[in-house]
């Protein structure tokens, strides 16, 4: 250790030599620095004298034969839906035949199932859905036939043991809420399409903003949130529903909606503070009329069937006056197929309303000017109706919406519906949340 010690009152007097202030400001460094090889040689001095530990264990090599693991497996389910929209002049046939359908299987089709041939035709732009098993046979088709009266039927094909059949049954539908998240990078509706976001809720969504930013104008960069009801049907999108909640990012500004429905089954849309978002229109089609049939998709117990219903029917006796909710022009009047006597108004340049099912007609011809309030025509029973009513459907560019939402007085919530309000907003809310800054479109592909 003389080393040692001779190297410790070398530092020490080189310390001293230094002015005061020096000393006192970086000894602390000096000594870090200066000390760096002395603790070197103090730790060489640990290893050389520490004397290595005798082995307390021996190696040795062991060989096992282990039986065989047996795993059980089941083939997994690659089934996969394929969708074909209908053009001009199309039938099931040719339909079938451009999803390389063989035409053995397209006869089979056609003649072995108990539906009817009239439900079997086809009108342009319908989407016709097919599925096809792991083995790439054709297992199901489904599609909604059109017929004319403000509902749409569900015709649902399957291939059994025995051939094709009708199978229809409530336990294989359900309805589920679908979450999408959209990054704009050059158009909004072309982004949402994308993400896989139905037409009609992309124009009730555009209907529902349009006061405060529509969706044509959305910019690069700009986000649309939103959560919607679906109904499935064989693991297939058959409809949607109502836009549960909402929002959109412009320009560093948030827009938010959220849907309500109060115990009378009365449904608007609200923002965060619980006011309507929209104004509405003046007044309901038929005074103090009660809702006999809601707009959407649901299951006929008797019929076995599902059907979409595309507005919704006010009860009244036949001869009860029917009003314009809000001011447009008389765009059609006159008889339309299953809708019997039938006026349609047009508000603006993408919303229409339907009146159908009327005795008789106001005083209106087509090309008129019609304000809120007028009489446009007095409850009937004409087309196919069971009885007398209003079917009243509303069109946001062609596509059928549900009428509550856009096309109805709004309503205030009082403070218990407010409370309640609140509490499915803020559900809502912590969805919408989770993804407000994230820089892609998140789309949850049901």
């Amino acid at each position: 250790m003389n080393k040692l010690s001779a190297y410790y009152q070398l530092l020490r007097q080189s310390v001293r030599s230094l002015p005061q202030q020096w000393h006192k400001k970086h000894l602390r460094w000096s000594l870090l620095v200066i000390g760096l090889p002395v603790s070197s040689v103090m730790a060489a001095y640990a290893v050389t004298d520490a004397a290595p530990a005798a082995p307390t264990y021996q190696a040795e090599k062991v060989i096992e034969q282990l039986p065989a693991i047996l795993v059980n497996s089941t083939p997994a389910n690659n089934s996969y839906w394929r969708e074909e929209v209908v053009q001009p002049g199309d039938n099931l046939s040719q339909i079938l035949n451009r999803l390389g359908v063989g035409e053995r299987h397209i006869q089979n089709v056609l003649k072995d199932n108990d539906i009817s041939h009239r439900l079997l035709q086809l009108k342009p732009n319908q989407t016709i859905s097919v599925r096809v098993g792991a083995d790439g046979d054709l297992t199901d088709i489904q599609f909604f036939n059109d017929d004319d009266n403000g509902e749409k039927n569900l015709v649902a094909l399957q291939k059994t043991s025995g051939g094709w059949q009708a199978n229809v049954g409530a336990v294989d539908t359900e309805t589920l809420p679908s979450f999408k998240a959209v990054v704009i990078k050059t158009s909004a509706r072309g982004a949402l399409a994308q993400a896989r976001v139905p037409v009609e809720i992309r124009e009730s969504l555009n209907e529902l903003f349009k006061d405060k930013v529509e969706l044509g104008q959305l910019q690069s960069g700009d986000t649309i949130r939103l959560i919607y009801n679906s109904l499935y049907f064989r693991g297939q999108e058959l409809g949607t529903g109502d836009i549960l909640g909402a929002e959109i990012s412009h320009n560093g500004k948030i827009y938010q909606a959220y849907y309500f429905e109060d115990s009378d089954g009365n449904g608007q849309y609200y923002d965060l503070a619980g006011q309507p978002l929209k104004k509405g229109f003046d007044v309901q089609p038929v005074a103090r009329a009660r809702v006999s049939s809601s707009f959407g998709t649901r299951f006929h117990p008797i019929l076995r069937t599902i059907k979409m219903h595309t507005g919704i029917d006010y009860a009244a006796p036949s001869g009860t006056p029917i009003v314009a909710p809000s001011d447009g022009v008389v765009e059609e009047v006159g008889y339309k197929g299953g809708y019997g006597n039938t006026v349609v108004l047009r508000h603006n340049s993408s919303m229409q309303t339907l009146y159908a099912h009327m005795s008789s007609f106001g005083r209106f011809g087509s090309g008129s000017r019609v304000k809120a309030g007028d009489v446009i025509g007095y409850v009937g029973s004409t087309g196919r109706s069971t009885g007398p009513h209003l079917h009243y459907e509303v069109r946001l560019n062609g596509q059928p919406v549900n009428p509550v939402t856009v096309a109805l007085p709004s309503r205030k919530l009082d403070n218990s519906q407010l409370a309640e309000f609140k509490t499915e907003q803020q559900k809502l809310d912590q969805i919408l949340a989770t993804v407000r800054d994230l820089p892609i479109t998140v789309a949850q592909l049901d």
